[in-house]
């Protein structure tokens, strides 16, 4: 279940435990099966019942507001949604002010649904009243508000206002650094979008810094080779490739693609963008000899997923009763195996290997449709090709 349903479901569970009589206990379980539809006139029957005997600005309906909200956002109804947003705004501003930082969830929220709809105006409202709400409220240097600041910049960031989002992940980033210190991990991510916006400003100078200083963080948190760390190193190396600086951007890539090797193993076609990455930068370089292999190898791990995806959608095809279309695929699958290239070494994808799996589940749907001589046949050839491959 996906986590905003589980939380919605557990908020909905609990207020029904409060409330006996409540029809939520129904919508929390329609909620858990993904029913949106039909969990919508439960929460809207409960809301209507405690209009009946409670103020239309009560405080007690906001969470009865809030879960149907939930129910709209999950279902794709915005206009909906905003609508009790706006209502929960305004029974809380009654009932605690305007400067209360309970209203920063549900501004937060509106801001989400208006980014939703493109109302770039007032999304943006929303983001700045919660910065100004917190900071009033908690100071200058609290936590949350460098996520607040961290959600503004992303707002911007994405309407490609790139240059009024790098105040706010650099706000965001001073607060983290005062509080929690210089190399604390929660600033990879604000370092690794500040770098985005300047490099999509083309600003690449300055673009190095916050990225090398996320690589220089990660590291130290779990070692130059751990996983987490590939990432950045690509972006990086990427920043060096637009920059001309190619032997720099070369060995970030060749570190990157011995992380990937060593996390997915040699033979994965995840693989294909680390590769491809190296060989261009060896290429712009002229050293067409080493970017050669790498480029064979990228293309071998390609055609062994298309190899492998033949076979899978054989397999539905055989499922569903369409036999000729799946007889067709597994001839392709083997078609395109016989012709990968062998490659030695480390870079090897197993191509023996491949191609008699693609024979031995050709045999088997052969033996399915009683064709036992051609079975035997493909069955024997598997075998052979298998008995010769690397171990």
């Amino acid at each position: 279940m996906p986590q905003a349903a589980l939380v919605l479901l557990l908020s909905v569970a609990l207020r029904a435990q409060q409330e006996p009589t409540d029809p939520r206990p129904g919508a929390a379980a329609l909620i858990a099966a993904g029913k949106y539809a039909e969990a919508e006139p439960l929460l809207a029957r409960a809301l209507a019942s405690a209009e009946k005997t409670l103020s239309p600005d009560y405080p007690q309906l906001v969470p009865i507001l809030d879960d149907l909200t939930s129910v709209y956002r999950a279902e794709g109804n915005s206009a909906g949604a905003e609508g009790l947003y706006v209502r929960c705004v305004g029974i809380l501003e009654k009932d605690q002010g305007e400067w209360s930082v309970d209203l920063i969830p549900h501004l937060k929220a509106l801001g989400g649904v208006y980014w939703a709809l493109s109302r770039d105006t007032d999304a943006e409202k929303q983001y700045l009243r919660v910065i100004a709400i917190r900071a009033k409220a908690k100071g200058s240097d609290d936590l949350d508000l460098a996520g607040d600041c961290n959600d503004i910049a992303a707002f911007y960031a994405s309407r490609k206002r790139y240059a009024v989002a790098e105040p706010n992940y650099r706000r965001a980033i001073s607060i983290i650094e005062r509080k929690l210190g210089p190399v604390d991990l929660s600033l990879v991510s604000i370092l690794d979008n500040l770098a985005t916006a300047l490099m999509e400003m083309k600003s690449y100078e300055r673009a190095e810094a916050p990225l090398r200083r996320a690589v220089s963080i990660q590291e130290r948190a779990y070692g130059p080779t751990h996983a987490d760390v590939a990432p950045h190193l690509d972006k990086l190396a990427f920043l060096y490739f637009t920059v001309e600086r190619q032997p720099e951007a070369e060995q970030l890539y060749r570190r990157s693609l011995a992380i990937w090797e060593a996390t997915m193993g040699p033979t994965n076609p995840m693989l294909v963008s680390a590769l491809d990455n190296l060989s261009v930068v060896l290429a712009a370089q002229a050293k067409y000899k080493e970017a050669q292999p790498l480029y064979e190898r990228s293309l071998a791990l390609r055609e062994k997923a298309t190899v492998e995806n033949l076979n899978n959608l054989a397999m539905v095809l055989e499922a569903t009763g369409d036999d000729a279309g799946a007889e067709r695929q597994y001839a392709r699958a083997i078609s395109l195996a016989e012709k990968i290239p062998a490659i030695a070494g480390t870079g090897s994808v197993g191509e023996k290997e491949l191609l008699g799996k693609a024979l031995t589940n050709y045999a088997s749907f052969l033996r399915h449709h009683l064709r036992a001589d051609e079975a035997i046949k493909v069955e024997a050839r598997a075998k052979t090709i298998t008995r010769t491959a690397p171990r």
